[in-house]
């Protein structure tokens, strides 16, 4: 499961290159690690405002939910969805119909486990610029927005540095944004979304182990590692 991500992009910087600009620009910070395990935000653009970006409570809530998120999540965790899990939900399957969203972030996790021991790699692209990942989202009775993050099969370059998994965030390119927050999509096209073009690949870092210390975080945590007997991204294809 993917719980945590990253997003240390300055706010000017993710306006300037998606040219769009900040719902409420004043409540934006960037952040090291998101941990999706307490309650917290990350900034989406929605469907119906393709042209802002809010801030969203990370974890789907049913629309007409009125209790904690706590609570909810307790019972049944929404930080990422499959597309097993919209097939047999019916109101997150609602949410992929009519309220896509893209998620904008610099990096996602993931796990490596070797000789007993679980190395974390942080994902993310070569110069550290965000990008988008795919979602779905809903509003509640109070106006806040809740979303999650959609999975699909992880690309070939991510399986040499995850083993515990065969899913992966989606990633919705830059130019494909407007399609995929404009278009209805079928379930079975889900899958197709890993084939869309990208200018960059993405370049996978075995980070700090403190990372799996849900309340450590500190400057370099994000900085490679030199770990040995474990895959390295040499940059190939």
């Amino acid at each position: 499961m993917y719980y945590k991500l990253s997003n240390t992009a300055e706010r000017i910087r993710i306006e300037h290159l998606f040219e769009v600009t900040f719902k409420y620009p004043h409540l934006y910070r960037p952040e090291l690690i998101i941990n999706g395990l307490n309650e917290t935000n990350v900034p989406i653009i929605t469907k119906e405002e393709p042209d802002k970006i809010s801030l969203s409570i990370w974890g789907l809530l049913p629309e007409d939910f009125n209790d904690d998120w706590s609570s909810f999540q307790n019972l049944t965790n929404t930080l990422n969805i499959d597309k097993g899990r919209l097939y047999s939900d019916s109101w997150c399957l609602a949410a992929f119909k009519k309220r896509k969203c893209l998620i904008v972030v610099t990096g996602f996790f993931t796990s490596f486990l070797k000789n007993g021991q679980i190395y974390p790699y942080h994902i993310g692209l070569p110069d550290g610029e965000p990008f988008f990942l795919a979602g779905i989202y809903n509003r509640l009775s109070d106006g806040f927005l809740t979303c999650s993050l959609l999975l699909g099969p992880a690309e070939a370059h991510i399986t040499k540095f995850q083993n515990l998994a065969n899913t992966m965030p989606l990633i919705i390119p830059k130019d494909y944004s407007e399609l995929w927050l404009g278009e209805d999509f079928e379930l079975n096209e889900l899958t197709e979304l890993t084939k869309y073009p990208r200018r960059n690949r993405l370049k996978a870092n075995p980070i700090a182990k403190d990372f799996f210390k849900n309340n450590i975080t500190f400057d370099g945590m994000l900085h490679p590692m030199d770990y040995l007997d474990i895959p390295k991204d040499d940059g190939e294809l």
